[in-house]
């Protein structure tokens, strides 16, 4: 399945950039169905630790997703913190889906291309200022606020960036300077990153237990 791609760029090392120009904003003065079984997964949940449902809520009410990696390692090490990961959210069909915010963890600065979610995409090439924990095998590297405004099913899936770090892969980068590819949580190592990590039916009850100010304390 393809979906809409900014047009191409020299990003080989944008990861580390990134995650670098991060680091120096600090230095400035101030003004479900998908089943994660192996490392290195990312995926979209209710909760945010990885856990909940993977989809589903009333039309016209607001619900909030999250964005989780689950099980960071190499070599069967797991990863304390990271600091720098990059993903495409895909939207077949696009339309009838509004992006009414989302929040990031503390420093972060995104150079994906955010700005129009009707095109069927959402790109996050994403550097963190501080190291990031990770917390029971998992973190939740971003939270978005959606609205489904019309009847009828749309996929989530995940992709690689216009112009990912490894390339064919979406990857994130350990403090220790790894990059490491993510796996999407909607099949095994290796298949395709077309399978839907959520979708929206307009079927289920929404949630109703976090409000998005409270979503963004998770990440103070």
């Amino acid at each position: 399945m393809d979906f809409p791609r900014k047009g191409n760029r020299n990003m080989k090392k944008l990861l580390f950039a990134v995650s670098a120009l991060a680091a120096l904003a600090l230095l400035a003065p101030s003004t479900g169905f998908a089943q994660h079984v192996h490392p290195n997964q990312v995926g979209l949940w209710e909760f945010s630790d990885g856990t909940g449902a993977n989809g589903t809520f009333v039309v016209g009410d607001p619900v909030v997703v999250f964005l989780v990696l689950l099980k960071p390692e190499k070599d069967g090490i797991p990863y304390e913190t990271i600091n720098a990961f990059e993903c495409q959210l895909n939207f077949n069909p696009a339309g009838n889906l509004f992006k009414l915010g989302e929040v990031f963890p503390p420093q972060a600065i995104n150079v994906g291309d955010i700005g129009n979610i009707g095109m069927g995409y959402l790109e996050y090439i994403v550097g963190l200022g501080a190291d990031y924990p990770v917390t029971s095998e998992s973190v939740d590297l971003l939270a978005i606020n959606f609205m489904h405004t019309a009847p009828g099913q749309i996929e989530v899936s995940l992709s690689p960036t216009s112009a990912p770090s490894i390339d064919g892969h979406m990857a994130y980068q350990s403090v220790e300077g790894d990059l490491r590819i993510m796996y999407s949580a909607g099949g095994e190592d290796g298949n395709p990153d077309d399978i839907p990590v959520w979708i929206f039916d307009g079927n289920a009850t929404p949630i109703e237990t976090e409000s998005f100010g409270s979503v963004k304390a998770l990440f103070r």
